[in-house]
Protein backbone atom coordinates (compact mmCIF):
# COMPACT_ATOMS: atom_id res chain seq x y z
CA UNK A 1 0.00 0.00 0.00
CA UNK A 2 2.69 3.04 -0.89
CA UNK A 3 -0.26 5.10 -1.89
CA UNK A 4 -0.72 5.61 1.78
CA UNK A 5 0.50 8.29 3.32
CA UNK A 6 3.22 7.90 6.31
CA UNK A 7 3.07 4.26 5.94
CA UNK A 8 1.85 1.20 5.87
CA UNK A 9 0.25 -1.75 7.52
CA UNK A 10 2.04 -4.44 7.82
CA UNK A 11 2.68 -7.65 5.26
CA UNK A 12 3.26 -11.43 5.74
CA UNK A 13 5.88 -11.59 3.23
CA UNK A 14 9.42 -12.41 4.26
CA UNK A 15 8.85 -13.83 7.39
CA UNK A 16 10.66 -16.39 9.26
CA UNK A 17 7.56 -17.83 10.01
CA UNK A 18 5.68 -18.36 6.67
CA UNK A 19 5.52 -21.32 4.69
CA UNK A 20 7.67 -20.47 2.43
CA UNK A 21 10.83 -20.92 4.96
CA UNK A 22 10.10 -24.82 6.05
CA UNK A 23 12.18 -26.10 9.09
CA UNK A 24 12.96 -29.57 9.91
CA UNK A 25 11.55 -31.16 12.76
CA UNK A 26 14.09 -32.56 15.29
CA UNK A 27 14.19 -36.51 15.63
CA UNK A 28 12.90 -38.79 17.73
CA UNK A 29 15.12 -38.32 20.53
CA UNK A 30 14.48 -34.28 20.22
CA UNK A 31 10.84 -34.75 20.64
CA UNK A 32 11.40 -36.38 24.01
CA UNK A 33 9.78 -33.75 26.78
CA UNK A 34 13.15 -32.81 28.44
CA UNK A 35 11.13 -31.68 31.86
CA UNK A 36 12.73 -28.75 32.84
CA UNK A 37 10.26 -25.50 32.67
CA UNK A 38 11.93 -23.05 29.84
CA UNK A 39 15.08 -23.23 28.30
CA UNK A 40 18.05 -19.96 29.39
CA UNK A 41 16.74 -18.08 26.18
CA UNK A 42 13.37 -18.40 26.57
CA UNK A 43 13.47 -17.51 30.06
CA UNK A 44 15.27 -14.54 29.36
CA UNK A 45 12.40 -13.15 27.03
CA UNK A 46 9.81 -14.28 29.16
CA UNK A 47 8.44 -16.05 26.72
CA UNK A 48 7.04 -19.45 26.60
CA UNK A 49 8.98 -22.89 25.78
CA UNK A 50 7.46 -26.19 24.55
CA UNK A 51 10.96 -27.58 26.56
CA UNK A 52 12.21 -30.56 24.03
CA UNK A 53 15.70 -31.10 23.54
CA UNK A 54 15.82 -28.32 21.05
CA UNK A 55 12.63 -26.36 21.61
CA UNK A 56 11.01 -25.06 18.32
CA UNK A 57 11.90 -21.45 19.31
CA UNK A 58 15.84 -21.77 19.26
CA UNK A 59 15.53 -24.69 16.41
CA UNK A 60 13.28 -21.68 14.29
CA UNK A 61 16.13 -18.81 15.04
CA UNK A 62 19.17 -21.18 15.12
CA UNK A 63 20.17 -20.45 18.50
CA UNK A 64 21.72 -23.01 21.23
CA UNK A 65 19.13 -24.21 22.99
CA UNK A 66 20.55 -24.64 26.78
CA UNK A 67 18.34 -25.60 30.11
CA UNK A 68 19.19 -25.58 33.60
CA UNK A 69 18.06 -27.53 36.05
CA UNK A 70 14.88 -26.26 37.96
CA UNK A 71 15.34 -25.37 41.90
CA UNK A 72 11.55 -26.06 42.07
CA UNK A 73 11.44 -29.60 40.61
CA UNK A 74 9.19 -30.26 37.82
CA UNK A 75 5.64 -30.30 39.01
CA UNK A 76 3.76 -31.85 35.35
CA UNK A 77 3.30 -31.13 32.02
CA UNK A 78 1.08 -27.84 32.44
CA UNK A 79 2.20 -26.68 36.22
CA UNK A 80 5.06 -24.75 34.22
CA UNK A 81 2.60 -22.20 32.35
CA UNK A 82 0.11 -22.56 35.80
CA UNK A 83 2.35 -21.35 38.26
CA UNK A 84 4.46 -18.94 36.19
CA UNK A 85 0.94 -17.47 35.73
CA UNK A 86 0.25 -17.12 38.97
CA UNK A 87 3.85 -16.27 40.73
CA UNK A 88 3.99 -13.40 38.33
CA UNK A 89 0.44 -11.91 39.21
CA UNK A 90 1.79 -12.03 42.97
CA UNK A 91 4.99 -10.66 42.31
CA UNK A 92 3.75 -7.60 40.61
CA UNK A 93 1.68 -6.89 43.44
CA UNK A 94 -1.55 -7.89 42.67
CA UNK A 95 -4.54 -8.41 44.17
CA UNK A 96 -4.90 -11.62 43.47
CA UNK A 97 -4.71 -13.67 47.35
CA UNK A 98 -6.44 -16.91 45.75
CA UNK A 99 -6.72 -17.08 42.10
CA UNK A 100 -8.96 -20.20 42.07
CA UNK A 101 -11.86 -18.27 43.71
CA UNK A 102 -11.56 -14.82 41.01
CA UNK A 103 -13.92 -15.52 38.30
CA UNK A 104 -14.62 -12.53 36.64
CA UNK A 105 -16.46 -12.31 33.77
CA UNK A 106 -15.37 -8.91 32.33
CA UNK A 107 -12.52 -6.14 32.08
CA UNK A 108 -14.62 -3.99 34.10
CA UNK A 109 -14.19 -7.01 37.19
CA UNK A 110 -10.65 -7.45 37.05
CA UNK A 111 -8.87 -6.52 40.10
CA UNK A 112 -5.92 -4.11 39.91
CA UNK A 113 -2.76 -5.05 38.84
CA UNK A 114 0.53 -3.55 37.88
CA UNK A 115 1.50 -2.10 35.11
CA UNK A 116 4.50 -4.58 33.81
CA UNK A 117 3.65 -6.30 30.64
CA UNK A 118 3.34 -10.12 30.85
CA UNK A 119 3.43 -11.17 27.35
CA UNK A 120 0.47 -13.34 25.97
CA UNK A 121 0.98 -16.94 24.64
CA UNK A 122 0.53 -15.91 21.13
CA UNK A 123 3.78 -15.83 20.20
CA UNK A 124 4.47 -18.99 17.46
CA UNK A 125 1.79 -19.40 14.97
CA UNK A 126 -0.08 -22.71 14.50
CA UNK A 127 2.17 -25.75 13.15
CA UNK A 128 1.66 -28.47 11.02
CA UNK A 129 4.00 -31.46 9.74
CA UNK A 130 3.40 -32.50 6.67
CA UNK A 131 5.07 -35.03 4.32
CA UNK A 132 7.14 -33.55 1.51
CA UNK A 133 7.79 -35.43 -1.99
CA UNK A 134 11.04 -37.15 -0.76
CA UNK A 135 8.33 -38.61 1.72
CA UNK A 136 10.30 -36.26 5.19
CA UNK A 137 8.31 -34.48 7.16
CA UNK A 138 8.92 -30.93 7.34
CA UNK A 139 6.97 -28.39 9.75
CA UNK A 140 5.36 -25.30 8.31
CA UNK A 141 4.38 -22.28 10.38
CA UNK A 142 0.71 -20.93 9.53
CA UNK A 143 0.40 -17.20 10.54
CA UNK A 144 -1.23 -17.01 13.84
CA UNK A 145 -3.92 -14.36 12.63
CA UNK A 146 -6.13 -13.34 15.97
CA UNK A 147 -2.41 -12.03 17.39
CA UNK A 148 -0.95 -10.44 14.43
CA UNK A 149 -4.55 -8.45 14.05
CA UNK A 150 -4.73 -7.45 17.59
CA UNK A 151 -1.10 -6.01 17.43
CA UNK A 152 -2.57 -4.32 14.03
CA UNK A 153 -5.55 -3.19 15.82
CA UNK A 154 -3.59 -1.29 18.22
CA UNK A 155 -1.15 -0.15 15.89
CA UNK A 156 -3.31 1.60 13.30
CA UNK A 157 -6.68 1.81 14.70
CA UNK A 158 -6.77 1.84 18.90
CA UNK A 159 -5.76 5.86 18.85
CA UNK A 160 -8.71 6.96 16.94
CA UNK A 161 -11.44 5.14 19.62
CA UNK A 162 -9.05 4.70 22.65
CA UNK A 163 -12.00 2.98 25.53
CA UNK A 164 -10.96 -0.65 25.80
CA UNK A 165 -7.65 -0.88 27.97
CA UNK A 166 -4.29 0.26 26.80
CA UNK A 167 -2.74 -2.91 25.28
CA UNK A 168 -0.52 -4.09 27.87
CA UNK A 169 -3.00 -3.74 30.82
CA UNK A 170 -5.67 -5.77 28.61
CA UNK A 171 -3.10 -8.62 27.99
CA UNK A 172 -2.68 -8.88 31.56
CA UNK A 173 -6.54 -9.34 31.65
CA UNK A 174 -6.55 -11.66 28.48
CA UNK A 175 -3.77 -13.98 30.70
CA UNK A 176 -5.85 -14.22 33.72
CA UNK A 177 -9.48 -14.51 32.07
CA UNK A 178 -10.03 -14.87 27.99
CA UNK A 179 -12.47 -13.13 27.01
CA UNK A 180 -13.29 -14.51 23.04
CA UNK A 181 -16.25 -12.48 21.97
CA UNK A 182 -14.09 -9.43 22.87
CA UNK A 183 -10.81 -11.03 21.30
CA UNK A 184 -12.77 -11.46 18.42
CA UNK A 185 -13.91 -8.21 17.87
CA UNK A 186 -10.64 -6.78 18.46
CA UNK A 187 -9.18 -9.33 15.34
CA UNK A 188 -12.42 -8.50 13.10
CA UNK A 189 -11.43 -4.57 13.16
CA UNK A 190 -7.30 -5.22 13.02
CA UNK A 191 -8.04 -8.06 10.29
CA UNK A 192 -8.49 -4.67 8.41
CA UNK A 193 -4.34 -4.11 8.67
CA UNK A 194 -3.48 -7.72 7.84
CA UNK A 195 -3.23 -8.61 4.30
CA UNK A 196 -4.78 -12.11 3.96
CA UNK A 197 -6.31 -12.65 7.06
CA UNK A 198 -9.97 -13.91 7.09
CA UNK A 199 -11.92 -10.99 7.84
CA UNK A 200 -15.08 -12.60 7.11
CA UNK A 201 -14.11 -15.06 9.24
CA UNK A 202 -13.82 -13.45 12.15
CA UNK A 203 -17.58 -11.33 11.46
CA UNK A 204 -19.14 -14.77 11.11
CA UNK A 205 -17.48 -15.58 14.97
CA UNK A 206 -18.58 -12.66 16.23
CA UNK A 207 -22.23 -12.76 14.81
CA UNK A 208 -22.34 -16.37 16.44
CA UNK A 209 -21.85 -14.44 19.71
CA UNK A 210 -25.08 -12.27 19.22
CA UNK A 211 -27.51 -14.61 17.99
CA UNK A 212 -26.44 -16.80 21.35
CA UNK A 213 -24.71 -20.12 19.38
CA UNK A 214 -21.82 -19.04 21.61
CA UNK A 215 -21.59 -18.04 25.10
CA UNK A 216 -21.20 -14.62 25.97
CA UNK A 217 -21.61 -12.39 29.26
CA UNK A 218 -24.15 -9.39 29.42
CA UNK A 219 -21.60 -6.94 30.87
CA UNK A 220 -19.18 -3.98 29.91
CA UNK A 221 -16.74 -6.44 28.16
CA UNK A 222 -19.74 -7.37 25.83
CA UNK A 223 -20.65 -3.53 25.41
CA UNK A 224 -17.06 -2.78 24.12
CA UNK A 225 -17.63 -5.30 21.66
CA UNK A 226 -20.38 -5.14 19.93
CA UNK A 227 -18.94 -1.16 19.55
CA UNK A 228 -16.09 -2.71 17.78
CA UNK A 229 -17.55 -4.55 15.52
CA UNK A 230 -20.08 -2.28 14.91
CA UNK A 231 -17.51 0.39 13.97
CA UNK A 232 -15.99 -2.30 11.85
CA UNK A 233 -18.97 -2.57 10.12
CA UNK A 234 -19.40 0.73 9.40
CA UNK A 235 -16.50 0.91 7.60
CA UNK A 236 -17.14 -1.87 5.31
CA UNK A 237 -19.98 -0.26 4.22
CA UNK A 238 -22.64 -2.01 6.20
CA UNK A 239 -24.37 0.57 8.13
CA UNK A 240 -27.72 -1.16 8.24
CA UNK A 241 -26.50 -3.68 10.40
CA UNK A 242 -23.95 -1.52 12.51
CA UNK A 243 -26.91 0.93 13.56
CA UNK A 244 -28.31 -2.34 14.45
CA UNK A 245 -25.60 -3.81 16.40
CA UNK A 246 -25.10 0.13 18.00
CA UNK A 247 -28.87 -0.39 19.18
CA UNK A 248 -28.05 -3.66 20.95
CA UNK A 249 -24.79 -2.16 22.46
CA UNK A 250 -26.90 1.29 23.65
CA UNK A 251 -29.64 -1.15 25.54
CA UNK A 252 -27.29 -3.40 27.05
CA UNK A 253 -25.07 -0.32 28.34
CA UNK A 254 -28.14 1.25 29.61
CA UNK A 255 -29.82 -2.08 31.20
CA UNK A 256 -26.23 -1.80 33.31
CA UNK A 257 -26.16 1.00 34.49
CA UNK A 258 -23.31 2.50 32.56
CA UNK A 259 -24.61 6.21 31.87
CA UNK A 260 -24.30 6.60 35.65
CA UNK A 261 -21.16 7.58 37.66
CA UNK A 262 -21.08 5.15 40.17
CA UNK A 263 -20.98 2.45 37.61
CA UNK A 264 -17.61 2.77 36.83
CA UNK A 265 -16.69 2.99 40.19
CA UNK A 266 -18.90 -0.04 41.36
CA UNK A 267 -17.32 -2.05 38.90
CA UNK A 268 -13.95 -0.95 38.29
CA UNK A 269 -13.00 -2.64 41.43
CA UNK A 270 -10.30 0.08 42.43
CA UNK A 271 -8.42 -0.38 39.13
CA UNK A 272 -8.27 3.32 37.60
CA UNK A 273 -7.59 1.81 34.32
CA UNK A 274 -10.40 0.02 34.30
CA UNK A 275 -12.46 2.60 36.04
CA UNK A 276 -11.33 5.09 33.38
CA UNK A 277 -12.18 1.89 30.43
CA UNK A 278 -15.47 2.00 31.41
CA UNK A 279 -16.39 5.98 31.37
CA UNK A 280 -14.83 6.13 27.99
CA UNK A 281 -17.17 2.99 26.62
CA UNK A 282 -20.15 5.19 27.32
CA UNK A 283 -18.86 8.37 26.06
CA UNK A 284 -17.51 6.42 23.00
CA UNK A 285 -20.68 4.84 22.41
CA UNK A 286 -22.37 8.64 22.68
CA UNK A 287 -19.72 10.37 19.76
CA UNK A 288 -20.20 7.38 17.72
CA UNK A 289 -23.71 6.99 17.59
CA UNK A 290 -23.95 10.99 16.54
CA UNK A 291 -21.61 10.72 13.99
CA UNK A 292 -23.26 8.05 12.49
CA UNK A 293 -26.72 9.95 12.98
CA UNK A 294 -24.94 13.36 10.86
CA UNK A 295 -23.23 11.82 8.30
CA UNK A 296 -25.88 8.82 7.36
CA UNK A 297 -29.44 10.90 8.40
CA UNK A 298 -30.42 7.49 9.82
CA UNK A 299 -32.48 9.41 12.60
CA UNK A 300 -32.45 9.98 16.36
CA UNK A 301 -31.81 6.31 17.12
CA UNK A 302 -29.12 6.97 20.19
CA UNK A 303 -29.84 7.47 23.50
CA UNK A 304 -29.74 11.06 24.63
CA UNK A 305 -29.19 11.55 28.00
CA UNK A 306 -27.62 15.21 28.36
CA UNK A 307 -27.86 14.85 32.13
CA UNK A 308 -25.26 11.83 32.14
CA UNK A 309 -22.91 12.62 35.13
CA UNK A 310 -20.40 10.08 33.90
CA UNK A 311 -16.49 12.08 34.20
CA UNK A 312 -14.69 13.15 31.48
CA UNK A 313 -12.12 11.04 30.35
CA UNK A 314 -8.96 12.05 30.58
CA UNK A 315 -6.17 12.69 28.67
CA UNK A 316 -4.81 9.86 26.35
CA UNK A 317 -1.12 9.82 28.16
CA UNK A 318 -2.74 9.98 31.34
CA UNK A 319 -5.01 6.65 30.31
CA UNK A 320 -2.03 4.72 28.91
CA UNK A 321 -0.22 5.36 32.07
CA UNK A 322 -3.03 4.87 34.87
CA UNK A 323 -1.93 7.95 36.28
CA UNK A 324 -5.68 9.22 36.08
CA UNK A 325 -6.09 12.48 36.96
CA UNK A 326 -8.96 14.51 39.07
CA UNK A 327 -12.50 13.58 37.57
CA UNK A 328 -14.91 16.91 35.50
CA UNK A 329 -18.01 16.75 34.47
CA UNK A 330 -19.49 17.57 31.22
CA UNK A 331 -21.71 19.97 33.20
CA UNK A 332 -18.66 21.15 34.49
CA UNK A 333 -17.35 21.60 30.94
CA UNK A 334 -20.14 23.52 29.58
CA UNK A 335 -20.36 26.26 32.41
CA UNK A 336 -16.44 26.48 32.46
CA UNK A 337 -16.59 30.17 31.43
CA UNK A 338 -18.61 31.50 34.42
CA UNK A 339 -15.98 29.04 37.40
CA UNK A 340 -13.25 30.17 39.33
CA UNK A 341 -11.82 27.44 38.82
CA UNK A 342 -9.19 27.20 35.68
CA UNK A 343 -9.71 23.67 34.50
CA UNK A 344 -7.94 21.72 31.97
CA UNK A 345 -9.97 19.71 29.83
CA UNK A 346 -9.17 16.70 28.07
CA UNK A 347 -8.95 16.75 24.21
CA UNK A 348 -11.31 13.93 24.50
CA UNK A 349 -13.35 16.45 26.12
CA UNK A 350 -13.91 18.74 23.36
CA UNK A 351 -14.47 16.01 20.44
CA UNK A 352 -17.13 15.21 23.17
CA UNK A 353 -18.20 18.57 23.26
CA UNK A 354 -17.78 18.66 19.14
CA UNK A 355 -20.76 15.69 19.06
CA UNK A 356 -23.09 17.88 21.99
CA UNK A 357 -23.19 20.53 19.04
CA UNK A 358 -23.96 17.99 16.44
CA UNK A 359 -26.41 16.45 17.95
CA UNK A 360 -27.92 19.86 18.90
CA UNK A 361 -28.27 20.58 14.94
CA UNK A 362 -29.61 17.23 14.43
CA UNK A 363 -32.35 17.70 16.91
CA UNK A 364 -33.55 20.63 15.30
CA UNK A 365 -32.26 20.85 11.88
CA UNK A 366 -35.64 20.15 10.29
CA UNK A 367 -37.33 23.03 11.48
CA UNK A 368 -34.67 25.76 11.12
CA UNK A 369 -35.53 28.96 8.68
CA UNK A 370 -33.25 32.57 8.07
CA UNK A 371 -33.49 34.77 10.77
CA UNK A 372 -34.98 32.39 13.25
CA UNK A 373 -33.56 32.31 17.04
CA UNK A 374 -32.95 28.85 16.81
CA UNK A 375 -30.77 29.29 14.15
CA UNK A 376 -28.66 31.99 16.00
CA UNK A 377 -28.85 30.16 19.20
CA UNK A 378 -26.51 27.06 17.13
CA UNK A 379 -24.28 29.30 15.59
CA UNK A 380 -23.78 30.61 18.90
CA UNK A 381 -23.17 27.06 20.25
CA UNK A 382 -20.44 26.57 17.17
CA UNK A 383 -18.98 29.22 17.59
CA UNK A 384 -18.41 29.33 21.46
CA UNK A 385 -16.73 25.84 20.72
CA UNK A 386 -14.21 27.48 18.46
CA UNK A 387 -13.12 30.51 20.44
CA UNK A 388 -12.95 28.72 24.04
CA UNK A 389 -10.53 26.59 22.60
CA UNK A 390 -7.39 26.73 24.80
CA UNK A 391 -3.97 27.58 23.01
CA UNK A 392 -2.68 24.11 24.09
CA UNK A 393 -5.67 22.59 21.92
CA UNK A 394 -5.82 24.97 18.96
CA UNK A 395 -2.81 23.18 17.42
CA UNK A 396 -3.43 19.05 16.61
CA UNK A 397 -0.40 18.36 17.91
CA UNK A 398 0.96 17.48 21.00
CA UNK A 399 4.83 18.59 22.32
CA UNK A 400 6.60 15.91 21.03
CA UNK A 401 5.23 16.78 17.62
CA UNK A 402 2.30 13.59 17.67
CA UNK A 403 -0.96 13.97 16.07
CA UNK A 404 -3.64 14.31 18.38
CA UNK A 405 -5.92 12.31 17.10
CA UNK A 406 -9.16 13.38 19.46
CA UNK A 407 -8.29 17.19 18.48
CA UNK A 408 -8.66 15.82 14.98
CA UNK A 409 -11.84 14.02 15.27
CA UNK A 410 -12.88 17.09 17.04
CA UNK A 411 -12.22 19.84 14.52
CA UNK A 412 -13.66 17.29 11.71
CA UNK A 413 -16.97 16.95 13.46
CA UNK A 414 -17.26 20.97 14.24
CA UNK A 415 -16.50 21.55 10.98
CA UNK A 416 -18.97 18.75 9.22
CA UNK A 417 -21.53 20.36 12.08
CA UNK A 418 -21.42 23.91 10.15
CA UNK A 419 -21.56 22.33 6.74
CA UNK A 420 -24.84 20.47 7.41
CA UNK A 421 -26.62 24.03 9.71
CA UNK A 422 -25.12 26.27 6.77
CA UNK A 423 -25.97 23.45 3.56
CA UNK A 424 -29.85 24.46 3.97
CA UNK A 425 -29.45 28.25 3.26
CA UNK A 426 -27.11 27.93 0.39
CA UNK A 427 -28.06 27.52 -3.35
CA UNK A 428 -25.12 24.60 -3.45
CA UNK A 429 -27.15 21.79 -5.32
CA UNK A 430 -26.82 19.50 -8.34
CA UNK A 431 -25.64 16.62 -9.83
CA UNK A 432 -23.27 15.52 -6.56
CA UNK A 433 -26.44 15.44 -3.74
CA UNK A 434 -28.10 13.03 -6.12
CA UNK A 435 -24.51 11.21 -7.36
CA UNK A 436 -22.69 10.66 -4.16
CA UNK A 437 -24.31 8.61 -1.73
CA UNK A 438 -21.45 6.44 -0.27
CA UNK A 439 -22.00 8.17 3.37
CA UNK A 440 -24.80 11.02 2.60
CA UNK A 441 -27.42 8.30 1.25
CA UNK A 442 -30.86 8.37 3.40
CA UNK A 443 -28.49 11.81 5.39
CA UNK A 444 -31.62 14.24 4.16
CA UNK A 445 -29.16 16.93 2.69
CA UNK A 446 -30.90 19.19 0.70
CA UNK A 447 -31.88 18.71 -2.74
CA UNK A 448 -32.20 22.55 -3.42
CA UNK A 449 -31.76 25.42 -0.65
CA UNK A 450 -35.29 26.61 0.33
CA UNK A 451 -33.34 29.91 0.52
CA UNK A 452 -30.19 31.77 -0.93
CA UNK A 453 -27.91 33.41 1.51
CA UNK A 454 -24.36 34.50 0.56
CA UNK A 455 -23.26 34.67 4.22
CA UNK A 456 -24.49 31.36 4.53
CA UNK A 457 -22.77 30.00 1.34
CA UNK A 458 -19.79 31.11 2.58
CA UNK A 459 -19.82 29.58 5.88
CA UNK A 460 -20.98 26.28 3.90
CA UNK A 461 -18.07 26.59 1.63
CA UNK A 462 -15.87 27.03 4.82
CA UNK A 463 -16.25 24.46 6.13
CA UNK A 464 -16.05 21.86 3.15
CA UNK A 465 -12.74 23.99 2.98
CA UNK A 466 -11.71 23.14 6.44
CA UNK A 467 -12.36 19.34 6.00
CA UNK A 468 -9.83 19.54 3.01
CA UNK A 469 -7.17 21.13 4.98
CA UNK A 470 -7.18 18.26 7.79
CA UNK A 471 -5.82 15.90 5.00
CA UNK A 472 -2.71 17.93 5.15
CA UNK A 473 -1.86 17.37 8.00
CA UNK A 474 1.22 15.27 8.10
CA UNK A 475 0.66 11.58 9.21
CA UNK A 476 -0.74 8.09 7.93
CA UNK A 477 -4.25 8.70 7.19
CA UNK A 478 -4.77 4.92 7.93
CA UNK A 479 -4.61 6.08 11.55
CA UNK A 480 -8.05 8.00 11.15
CA UNK A 481 -11.22 7.18 12.31
CA UNK A 482 -13.24 5.78 9.38
CA UNK A 483 -15.82 8.58 9.83
CA UNK A 484 -13.01 10.78 7.82
CA UNK A 485 -14.33 9.02 5.14
CA UNK A 486 -17.86 10.49 5.39
CA UNK A 487 -16.46 14.12 5.99
CA UNK A 488 -14.11 13.75 3.13
CA UNK A 489 -17.63 12.70 1.58
CA UNK A 490 -19.99 15.52 2.63
CA UNK A 491 -16.82 18.17 1.87
CA UNK A 492 -16.69 16.59 -1.88
CA UNK A 493 -20.19 17.33 -2.76
CA UNK A 494 -19.68 20.64 -1.73
CA UNK A 495 -16.79 21.63 -3.78
CA UNK A 496 -18.34 19.69 -7.01
CA UNK A 497 -21.56 21.70 -6.23
CA UNK A 498 -19.64 25.02 -6.30
CA UNK A 499 -17.63 23.88 -9.15
CA UNK A 500 -21.39 23.42 -11.38
CA UNK A 501 -21.95 27.13 -10.28
CA UNK A 502 -18.73 28.97 -11.23
CA UNK A 503 -18.81 30.92 -14.37
CA UNK A 504 -17.33 28.73 -17.27
CA UNK A 505 -14.32 31.32 -17.60
CA UNK A 506 -13.91 31.69 -13.87
CA UNK A 507 -10.59 30.84 -12.38
CA UNK A 508 -11.09 27.22 -10.65
CA UNK A 509 -7.53 26.29 -9.87
CA UNK A 510 -8.31 26.35 -6.21
CA UNK A 511 -11.32 24.45 -6.36
CA UNK A 512 -9.65 21.90 -8.01
CA UNK A 513 -6.83 21.05 -6.15
CA UNK A 514 -8.90 20.89 -3.14
CA UNK A 515 -11.57 18.02 -4.91
CA UNK A 516 -7.90 15.73 -5.60
CA UNK A 517 -7.22 16.35 -2.01
CA UNK A 518 -9.96 14.63 -1.45
CA UNK A 519 -10.18 12.34 -3.57
CA UNK A 520 -6.49 11.42 -3.12
CA UNK A 521 -7.00 11.19 0.90
CA UNK A 522 -10.11 8.52 -0.41
CA UNK A 523 -8.04 6.39 -2.38
CA UNK A 524 -5.14 6.15 0.47
CA UNK A 525 -7.61 4.55 2.63
CA UNK A 526 -10.02 2.63 -0.25
CA UNK A 527 -8.07 -0.33 0.25
CA UNK A 528 -8.57 -1.09 3.58
CA UNK A 529 -12.26 0.93 3.79
CA UNK A 530 -14.76 -0.78 1.21
CA UNK A 531 -17.07 2.74 1.87
CA UNK A 532 -13.59 5.02 1.13
CA UNK A 533 -13.67 3.07 -2.28
CA UNK A 534 -17.39 3.42 -3.20
CA UNK A 535 -17.00 7.28 -2.23
CA UNK A 536 -13.84 7.49 -4.39
CA UNK A 537 -15.88 6.20 -6.80
CA UNK A 538 -18.66 8.47 -6.68
CA UNK A 539 -16.76 11.54 -6.60
CA UNK A 540 -13.96 10.93 -9.27
CA UNK A 541 -16.94 10.05 -11.56
CA UNK A 542 -18.98 13.50 -10.98
CA UNK A 543 -15.60 15.52 -11.28
CA UNK A 544 -14.84 13.91 -14.75
CA UNK A 545 -18.14 14.82 -15.94
CA UNK A 546 -18.52 18.59 -14.74
CA UNK A 547 -14.39 19.01 -15.74
CA UNK A 548 -15.99 17.56 -19.42
CA UNK A 549 -18.69 19.96 -18.80
CA UNK A 550 -17.06 22.90 -18.17
CA UNK A 551 -14.28 22.13 -21.58
CA UNK A 552 -16.52 21.81 -23.87
CA UNK A 553 -18.51 25.31 -22.42
CA UNK A 554 -15.13 27.05 -22.45
CA UNK A 555 -14.40 25.58 -26.07
CA UNK A 556 -17.94 27.06 -27.54
CA UNK A 557 -17.51 30.02 -25.59
CA UNK A 558 -14.60 30.94 -26.24
CA UNK A 559 -15.21 30.71 -30.49
CA UNK A 560 -18.64 32.64 -29.67
CA UNK A 561 -16.27 35.10 -28.32
CA UNK A 562 -13.57 35.25 -30.85
CA UNK A 563 -16.30 35.51 -34.07
CA UNK A 564 -18.38 38.64 -31.67
CA UNK A 565 -14.70 40.61 -31.46
CA UNK A 566 -15.40 43.58 -33.30
CA UNK A 567 -11.91 43.29 -34.88
CA UNK A 568 -12.04 39.46 -35.73
CA UNK A 569 -15.76 40.14 -37.09
CA UNK A 570 -13.92 43.26 -39.42
CA UNK A 571 -11.67 40.66 -40.77
CA UNK A 572 -13.78 37.89 -41.55
CA UNK A 573 -15.77 40.56 -43.66
CA UNK A 574 -13.02 41.53 -44.94
CA UNK A 575 -11.87 37.76 -45.97
CA UNK A 576 -15.16 37.07 -47.84
CA UNK A 577 -15.46 40.31 -49.76
CA UNK A 578 -11.93 39.37 -51.15
CA UNK A 579 -13.05 35.91 -51.68
CA UNK A 580 -16.14 36.94 -53.60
Amino acid sequence: MGSIQGGSPPTNGGSANSPNHPVSTPTAADNQSFKPTACVACREKHLKCDALRTCTRCAVQGIPCVYLKSRRGYRGPNASSRQICLSNASDAGGAISEPTKVKPSSIALMPPVADDVISLSLDLPPVSNEANSTGLYTRHYRPNYTHRCMEAFYQYFYNAHPFIPPRHQLLRVLKQTPMEHLQTAISYVGSRYVPGAPISSFALEFESYLLGNKPAPKDASMVQAMLLFALGLHGNNERKRAVEILVKAQTLAIELGMSQREYSLVNGRGSPTCEESLRRTWWELYVVSIMVAGFHGTGTFYHRDSLSNVPLPCEEDEFASGCIPQLHTIEQFNEDSFEDEDIMFSSYAYRIAAAQNLDRILQSKDSLFPDDVALYQLEAHLTNWHLHLPDNKRDLFGQFGTLDEMLFQAHMIANVSSLLLYWDFSPLDGLAVRTITSCTEGSGVPAIGPTSDAVYTRRTIQAASNVSKLVTLPGPLVKHTQFFVCALALSSIIHLSLWVKLPVMAQDHDLKQQIRINTGALKAVASLWPSAGIGLKQVTMVAQNIYANRKDAAGEKFWRDFIEDDLMGELIKGTVSIDT
